[in-house]
């Protein structure tokens, strides 16, 4: 038979502390059911964690285990909605939040990713990596007034960053907003002028 291993801990530190009161029988059926999924006997894991789903349904660690399950399997939108689903019962956790944005990101579900960043940077607002990210899923979407807003945002933080600037421009033009676009060019570029050293006298 197959040796088991430990079930994934990603993304747990969540889930760990749970509020909610859990009663011996439950707890007994939640470990024998980590178990069966340690020892990839995932048929009798799901039933065991569907019937701890319906006695405590505001128990995350089944939904993240279910989860784990579907991923496996290879199921990975429906191990999405369990994921959001355990996440939405767990404490705040920026770092969970942001890789259900990944793992919404590669199944195609711009939307859902979306609702993950703004998850992520309600609590983590100067995460500059999911600023970029919300912004570039905005303009994907063409949503250029949210992708503006966004990477104005971004700006703050990274003032000289060129991506930024040419996307942050790109967004304006969509807008219509041609004449915001050239004078972001023009303050950026005087900036950089203004901090550039000069350069060496000739000999």
């Amino acid at each position: 038979s197959q040796a088991p291993r430990p079930p994934s801990t990603e993304g747990r530190s969540a889930l760990v502390a749970m509020s909610v009161t859990v009663p011996p029988e439950v707890q007994r059926q939640l470990g024998e059911a980590t178990m069966l999924y340690a020892y990839r006997d995932f048929q009798k894991a799901m039933a065991m964690l569907l019937e701890v789903v319906r006695l405590c349904p505001r128990l995350p660690h089944p939904y993240e285990t279910l989860g784990l399950i579907y991923e496996e399997e290879g199921h990975k939108k429906k191990a999405l909605q369990l994921y959001l689903m355990a996440a939405n019962l767990s404490r705040r956790d920026a770092a969970q939040w942001r890789r259900l944005a990944v793992l919404a990101t590669e199944v195609g579900e711009a939307e859902q990713a979306l609702f993950c960043l703004g998850k992520t940077l309600a609590l983590t607002p100067d995460d500059v990596d999911s600023l970029w990210e919300q912004a570039r899923l905005h303009t994907q979407l063409g949503q250029h007034r949210k992708a503006a807003a966004g990477l104005a945002s971004l700006l703050q933080h990274r003032p000289h960053d060129a991506h930024v600037v040419r996307q942050l421009a790109i967004s304006y033009t969509e807008l219509g907003a041609a004449d915001r676009a050239i004078e972001l060019l023009s303050h950026v570029t005087a900036s950089l002028t203004k901090e550039s050293p000069p350069a060496a006298a000739a000999s």
